[in-house]
């Protein structure tokens, strides 16, 4: 394990060009991996995903952990490849490094409409995090890239940017529409009835064609304040890619050394700004089978993945409800202590898809969706999320959306088992997208 050299504190003022001094060839006699270099920034700036906009390099990314937890961005590459491949440079590089990155919620599905690869994980080249009044920059380098200069152009440059206005909305459509949307409801039950599926996850994608252009991290920055508890993220692969963001409620996993956690999050009822009535809703949710059936199903399973993935477990013995702005759900945790030689590799191939996302039997329920979906959902749904040698963590993307010029694309799922209506279901996708039809001006 590598040390980390941490620089003294330098200016962050628009206009100022700050010393940034990294190792020189010399400094990698020592190593074959990654070095990296820190330094604690003394303006008391808020870390916004907007820095972005003017970062001077692809792939770009923001994440913050659900209840406003730590805030990252890091923008250009180092080193790509897959999590195995990158996990070992890690572990023989210095200490504190992440990789980011994430994958489609299916890569075997034929249809691949996105502009983007089917998964993608990169070390960065340069990384921003703040942790209560302190904003930390550290660049990484390699043998053959020592540059600063563009990281330091890039500070230099930020200043204050103007609040962004709600984007207007000139159409939108979805796919399916309601009358194929309840057919495959119909299918789905049908197959529920017969033994086939206990549950699966049906998804839909609403497009609105926006009026003005908005950058993927002014619309993140308006999503972030209508989604106090959720996951943050954005996602910029390339210039012509688009962006993926969202705000999701899920935690697929979090480890902390050998111990790992997650949880089964699923049953769905809106909220209410009247507390009795908010009250009320709750208690369907707790009380309705339908609801308890479906999360109950996402715990099975998950316990299942964590008899596979662990030494020991645990979860706990009843759902508590996750409040959110505008829905509320079921949720039930698990914690256990990984088998020794477990890589996070084989935690994502073990823990995704869950059944709150997918269905079950997962087989089963994979075909019905790849059969009955009609539109790809890509990077909806599937692992986002980052790992270092000392922890890891991933959201599951829901409550998604892909941006392209002026076109955003909104993704939101509904699990169906026995006793499922679809006008019902319906209505829960037009719940979950509620918080960005809130910040699209009419």
């Amino acid at each position: 394990m590598n040390p980390v050299f941490l620089h003294p504190p330098i200016p962050m003022r628009a206009g100022e060009w700050p010393d940034l001094l990294g190792p020189t060839a010399a400094d990698f006699d020592r190593t074959d991996g990654i070095l990296r270099r820190e330094w604690h920034m003394n303006e008391d700036f808020s870390l916004s995903p907007r820095w972005l906009e003017s970062a001077p390099f692809f792939p770009k990314i923001f994440w913050r952990s659900r209840s406003g937890g730590l805030p990252i961005l890091a923008f250009g590459q180092v080193a790509s490849g897959s999590v195995s491949e990158l996990s070992e440079l890690l572990a023989n590089s210095d200490s504190g490094i992440r990789l980011f990155g994430g994958a489609r919620f299916a890569q075997s599905s034929p249809a691949n409409h996105w502009p983007f690869p089917g998964d993608f994980y990169f070390i960065p080249k340069a990384e921003v995090t703040r942790a209560g009044s302190s904003t930390k920059l550290a660049i990484h380098f390699t043998r053959d890239d020592l540059e600063t200069s563009d990281v330091a152009a890039w500070i230099a440059g930020l200043d204050r940017m103007a609040k962004p206005r709600k984007p207007g909305v000139l159409t939108r459509s979805d796919q399916p529409p309601f009358s194929q949307w309840s057919e495959a409801v119909h299918l789905a039950l049908q197959q529920i009835s017969s033994g086939l599926l206990d549950k699966v996850v049906l998804a839909r994608q609403s497009t609105f064609e926006l009026a003005e252009k908005i950058t993927p991290y002014a619309l993140l920055g308006l999503i972030m304040g209508e989604t106090p508890a959720c996951f943050h993220f954005c996602f910029e692969p390339t210039k012509e890619s688009g962006a993926f963001l969202g705000a999701s409620p899920e935690q697929l996993y979090r480890r902390v050394g050998r111990n790992v956690e997650s949880e089964a999050i699923a049953g769905t009822r809106p909220r209410s700004l009247d507390p009795a009535e908010d009250a009320r809703l709750e208690s369907q949710l707790r009380d309705f089978s339908k609801e308890r059936l479906e999360h109950r199903l996402v715990v099975d399973e998950l316990a299942r993945a964590f008899r596979e993935l662990c030494v020991d477990f645990s979860h706990d013995e009843l759902p508590a409800v996750l409040k959110l702005a505008r829905v509320q759900h079921l949720q039930t945790h698990l914690r256990g202590q990984l088998a020794a030689d477990l890589s996070d590799g084989e935690i994502l191939e073990g823990l995704h898809p869950t059944p709150a996302t997918c269905g079950s039997p997962t087989k089963a329920a994979r075909s019905f969706i790849e059969e009955n979906e009609l539109f790809d959902r890509g990077w909806y749904a599937g692992p986002l999320g980052w790992i270092s040698r000392e922890d890891a963590e991933f959201c599951v993307a829901i409550r998604s959306m892909h941006l392209i010029e002026m076109r955003l694309n909104v993704f939101a799922g509904a699990g169906i088992v026995k006793g499922s209506d679809a006008e019902r279901e319906w209505s829960e996708l037009e719940d979950k997208i509620s918080g960005v039809l809130h910040i699209l001006a009419p």
